[in-house]
């Protein structure tokens, strides 16, 4: 009798705690769900400062773009975002990279110009509360559109047209 609830025990034991890891993995996982918000963040800008979330214009979309300043795709992505440009009436848009890459992006802003562009010169890195929450550790650049109500409506990431991420552009 005693060995039956010993291991009746243990099972339940064994239940609650692959429950707990499960509701864990889930909770984690929900900024890549649609309709989620965008998670609480703060990036160093190039330029100086810092950007947070409660400083997005509430109201407006927000385009996020997460990079590697050493990706040569990175930035031919952005050279085609730029021949949009016009599109951008009123999404604002996020450039970030990894802290790691902070020594790298001084080069890619100058080589890529866009320190005084008002449409993408919001760029900087961050220690990762933003990258780990939205990141689906694919192919780069990732671009996650955000509605009016910065709730998630897309995240582009591995293989896709460029077409299919324009359409998202307001």
């Amino acid at each position: 009798m005693m060995k039956n609830y010993l291991l009746l025990l243990t099972a339940t034991l064994f239940s609650i705690s692959g429950m707990a890891q499960q509701a864990g993995a889930a909770k984690r996982m929900s900024y890549t769900n649609a309709g989620a918000p965008i998670p609480n963040f703060i990036i160093t800008k190039t330029t100086g400062g810092t950007l947070t979330n409660e400083q997005l214009t509430k109201g407006k979309p927000v385009m996020i773009m997460i990079f590697s300043p050493e990706c040569e795709h990175c930035e031919l992505f952005l050279d085609s975002l730029k021949t949009i440009r016009n599109d951008f009436k009123t999404t604002q848009v996020v450039l970030v990279a990894e802290e790691r890459h902070k020594d790298q992006m001084a080069s890619f802003v100058a080589r890529t110009k866009a320190k005084d562009d008002p449409v993408f010169g919001t760029i900087g890195t961050n220690k990762g509360e933003l990258i780990a929450a939205i990141y689906t550790n694919k192919i780069l650049p990732q671009i996650v559109f955000y509605d009016n109500y910065h709730k998630l409506i897309k995240i582009f990431d591995g293989q896709y047209l460029f077409k299919d991420v324009a359409k998202y552009v307001k």
